[in-house]
């Protein structure tokens, strides 16, 4: 009950029963396609509402702040023609996965006040937080 959005992006302790729990899925994190016309490679990386990176400063390769550069939720179209319109290949082995899970997580129903329902949240758990409940 004491959950607020002030709690987003934090890791929080908190307990409850687990009344709903998804299996675990790869989430496209990048993906690698080759195109055999051009023999080139080309390169796509995928944010979601999930991610934990949505609105921060975008970072360049050496890991420094972009000015003025947010990183901001992309499309989810996975690319199946180049800018030719050339075909292009997926490369899955080249590809970046996460694991990703959604549990929902009741209040305990000795916890909640008398008369009242136990609330429930949505948990979205990513790479090393996935089955670990």
């Amino acid at each position: 009950r004491n959950l607020t959005s002030s709690s987003l992006r934090q890791l929080v302790c908190v307990e409850g029963v687990a009344t709903k729990i998804s299996a675990i899925k790869p989430k496209v994190v990048k993906s690698v396609h080759y195109c055999p016309t051009t023999t080139r490679h080309e390169m796509r990386e995928y944010v979601d509402s999930t991610d934990p990176q949505l609105g921060l400063p975008a970072l360049d390769s050496n890991g420094r702040e972009l000015a003025d550069k947010m990183v901001s939720i992309t499309t989810s179209v996975y690319p199946t023609k180049d800018k030719e319109n050339n075909p292009l290949v997926t490369e899955y082995g080249l590809s970046e996965y996460k694991d990703h899970q959604t549990v929902v997580l009741q209040e305990m129903p000795e916890r909640a006040p008398m008369g009242q329902l136990p609330r429930s949240v949505d948990l979205v758990l990513d790479h090393d937080l996935v089955d670990r409940i």
